[in-house]
């Protein structure tokens, strides 16, 4: 899917939620409207992209994403780390340190 594509799925179900909304009182069509607008559609779906790379980011820094991604390097023949650590971590380098 291009971007174009994803915007006008995104629009679409904007539109199709926002009828939902309007028919059961908890919003107004010029409410509905205003968020299927192209431009703020475009600052929704930038905003949510970028709180996903910022969760993402935050998710592959913890310690065992760390160490997940050294043990993915071929340079890296074994990991040694503690207990929790290396059980935390789906992969044969880490083993756990006696």
């Amino acid at each position: 899917m291009n971007t174009a594509q994803i915007a006008s799925a995104a629009r679409l179900l904007i539109v199709f939620v926002g009828g939902i909304a309007v028919s059961r009182g908890w919003a107004t069509q010029d409410q509905v409207d205003f968020l299927s607008d192209a431009t703020m559609l475009t600052a929704i779906i930038g905003g949510a992209a970028a709180l996903v790379a910022a969760v993402y980011g935050v998710w592959m820094r913890r310690p065992a994403g760390i160490v997940a991604s050294a043990a993915k390097l071929p340079e890296v023949s074994e990991i040694k780390a503690e207990q929790a650590l290396a059980d935390a971590v789906p992969s044969g380098k880490v083993q756990p340190a006696r």
